[in-house]
């Protein structure tokens, strides 16, 4: 099996509740700690005291971004369970999908993918090419069909009649399993604040899609101890990425952690803490919106930093709105850099072939 572990083989979750490292499934798949980058330029331009951005783009030479954290356990837990292939859905360009294929495949694991249409992009493209370079299988659904669709691709017996039957990932890789990764981002947020990487964030600014990520952030960061309060924006459905959806999934994903581990103090989540905004999402999920793309322009020229126009843009933006209707120019700010950038659709186009015909026109358009 390809060996693609790096890094600490440990976790700061683990060195804080030891009973976890042997009652939870993990591998090391990632580069950590990811960095924290201060953005002193980008900051003077926009009259800020302070704005640090953790590079979780950096987490990985190949399949970085938010995503990896979540299946250090995940991918562990197929594992554990013998699984050789993984079923899961999500939107057609989803990041998840094809980091989830790369990553399983270094582990000999195979990937199915339930996919339903989204807006185009030139990251769908991407994406949608990366993971078939991974051997991923993509079935293509629609809002109707693809719970149907997942039932047969776990039933089917091409895929339950082997040695082990099917590991089933949530859309987005968001379970309370998968929450760990970033409970543990947490922990790792707070040992670079005591090294002095960075002042204690009063705010601290992350994508709200699925929710994996705000939900560990979250949870996390009341269990390190810290006072940070998380501000989500809504990148994907406003019905969807509600606070209320938000803290119970930290309560599940809490629940989870003190089934192994009952030391693990029972924390309530302060939700005047926990700030969504939905003001930055433009048109909707995949759409860039024009103040979305300036503030990039203006993060790329000043710190060379990328972001795209789906996630971590939208993100900005949402910062800047609330800094400016809060009056909190003079705080400690952080923004959670989940984007990862990889590379040129070019490099990946004979792969389009594998992809069914019926979405290959995100390759062409």
């Amino acid at each position: 099996m390809p060996d693609d572990s790096h890094g600490n083989p440990s976790l700061p979750l683990f060195e804080a509740y030891p009973r976890l490292a042997t009652a939870v499934p993990w591998i090391s798949l990632g580069h950590w700690p990811t960095p924290v980058l201060e953005a002193h330029a980008f900051a003077k331009a926009q009259r800020l005291r302070s704005l640090h951005i953790k590079r979780e783009d950096l987490s990985h030479p190949h399949g970085a971004g938010n995503k990896v954290r979540g299946l250090e356990f995940l991918l562990a837990d197929a594992e554990r369970l013998g699984a050789k292939t993984i079923v899961t859905a999500s939107s057609v360009g989803s990041h998840h999908i094809c980091k989830t294929a790369w990553h399983a495949r270094q582990r000999g694991i195979d990937t199915v993918a339930v996919v339903v249409p989204q807006p185009n992009a030139d990251y769908v493209a991407r994406n949608l090419l990366l993971g078939a370079s991974m051997g991923a299988r993509y079935v293509p659904a629609n809002f109707i069909t693809a719970l149907p669709k997942v039932v047969y691709e776990l039933l089917r017996p091409r895929n339950c009649f082997r040695e082990q039957g099917p590991y089933w990932i949530a859309p987005g890789g968001t379970t309370p399993l998968s929450c760990l990764g970033h409970v543990n981002a947490a922990f790792e947020l707070k040992q670079q604040i005591d090294a002095g990487d960075l002042p204690e964030p009063d705010y601290l600014f992350v994508a709200m899609g699925s929710l994996g990520t705000a939900v560990g952030l979250a949870l996390g960061c009341a269990l390190a101890g810290l006072q940070t309060q998380i501000v989500g924006v809504v990148v994907s459905y406003r019905w969807y990425a509600t606070r209320g959806r938000w803290a119970r999934f930290a309560h599940r994903t809490l629940a989870l952690i003190r089934k192994h581990d009952p030391s693990v103090p029972k924390v309530i989540l302060d939700r005047s803490r926990m700030h969504v905004i939905g003001t930055a999402l433009g048109d909707g999920y995949a759409l860039a919106t024009s103040e979305g793309k300036r503030l990039s322009k203006e993060m790329l020229d000043l710190e060379g930093i990328e972001l795209d126009g789906t996630y971590t843009s939208k993100t900005l933006h949402g910062a800047m709105q609330f800094i400016a209707a809060n009056a909190l120019q003079d705080k400690s700010h952080l923004l959670w850099h989940t984007y990862h950038h990889i590379g040129k659709r070019g490099d990946l186009a004979d792969f389009a072939a594998r992809l069914p015909h019926t979405i290959r026109h995100y390759i062409s358009g």
